[in-house]
């Protein structure tokens, strides 16, 4: 992965760099609600040609269960690095 674009606090934008049959990017935002914030993640892939739209959506189901794992991580580290207890936490895929 390379980074594409970075605002502090805000924004991570990754560009794959791996061989696929398309462009792949990867982002994070950070958006404040409440007392706490939302963290988004969202794929981006473009594919070129059938090869690539087969790849993107034979893959599909294992990047849910990927990114929905990553996303968790993420929210206990938050929540561990603030030193609080998160009494409440959700992760919602979009598709």
């Amino acid at each position: 992965w390379r980074v594409e674009a970075f605002e502090p606090d805000r924004r991570l934008l990754l560009h794959a760099e791996m061989r696929l049959p398309g462009r792949a990017w990867l982002e994070f935002s950070v958006v404040p609600s409440g007392a706490g914030s939302i963290l988004r993640q969202r794929a981006v892939f473009d594919p070129v040609g059938v090869a690539g739209l087969v790849y993107w959506y034979g893959i599909y189901p294992l990047h849910e269960i990927v990114f929905a794992g990553m996303l968790r991580a993420m929210a206990r580290e938050a929540v561990r690095l603030a030193g609080h207890v998160s009494t409440h936490s959700r992760v919602r895929n979009r598709g």
